[in-house]
């Protein structure tokens, strides 16, 4: 402490580069803080009016400072494989392993796409922007009868997914959908990468509406249908 109660700090060491701003912010907030010596010091809690520290006022000032939009309601659906919702989270918060996450571990290559060989390797390319994912995407359109306009990332794609049906069974179908199409691009993805297999758009489609089908049929009770009734109740919403 130093005179008339101000703060004199010394530190033990030169500071890292990435050190100096914390520091600025550090000395920036005791700067108008005076110090009584006559006084005893005492702790006090700022979340609560008395000053006494309380489990249920630290959960409060965690969750309102740390509040993120984000879509939990679909991702963690129960009409979805809980892989699959797995899945749409590390998407959702861009931790998926594609190429450009590997770069940022350490890991030394050249991002380039593995489904389009042109555009770097994201997340958000992959099940987003990709040529091939945008054909699956103007399918699903096509399927509800429904005009869309996508968003430039996973998270907010999953954010903005919302359609008035009728019918509880569709609405259920529907909030399926995308999370069906990131896993059935991503399996994809990793047939080409570690298979070699060929890209085939046929097979990305008919895979899509195939796991659509069995996950509407065991966990959203559509049915009994085959494939093509499935597709033709799809287009009645």
């Amino acid at each position: 402490m130093g005179q008339e109660g101000g703060w004199t700090p010394r530190f033990l060491r030169p500071f890292n580069d990435w050190e100096v701003e914390e520091v600025e912010r550090f000395l920036l907030t005791i700067q108008g803080e005076r110090l009584n010596a006559d006084v005893e010091d005492r702790m006090v809690w700022k979340e609560t009016k008395n000053g006494i520290f309380t489990v249920k006022s630290s959960y409060n000032s965690l969750d309102h400072s740390c509040a993120v939009t984000f879509p939990w309601s679909i991702i963690w659906s129960p009409y979805v494989p809980t892989k699959v919702g797995f899945f749409a989270w590390e998407g959702s918060w861009g931790k998926v392993l594609t190429q450009d996450q590997l770069k940022r571990r350490g890991w030394t290559l050249a991002n380039r796409c593995s489904l389009c060989c042109a555009e770097e390797e994201t997340i958000n390319h992959i099940l987003v922007h990709y040529s091939k994912a945008k054909v699956l995407w103007d399918l699903v359109f096509s399927l509800f009868g429904a005009n869309w306009v996508l968003p430039s990332t996973v998270r907010d794609t999953l954010l903005g997914w919302l359609a008035s049906f009728k019918d509880k069974k569709h609405r259920k179908v529907w909030r399926a959908a995308p999370l069906c199409l990131f896993w059935t691009v991503w399996k994809e993805r990793n047939m080409i990468v570690f298979d070699n297999e060929v890209l085939s758009v046929q097979r990305l489609k008919n895979s899509f509406v195939c796991n659509l089908f069995l996950w509407a049929k065991s966990s959203i009770g559509v049915g009994p249908f085959t494939l093509f009734n499935f597709v033709d109740w799809l287009g009645s919403c």
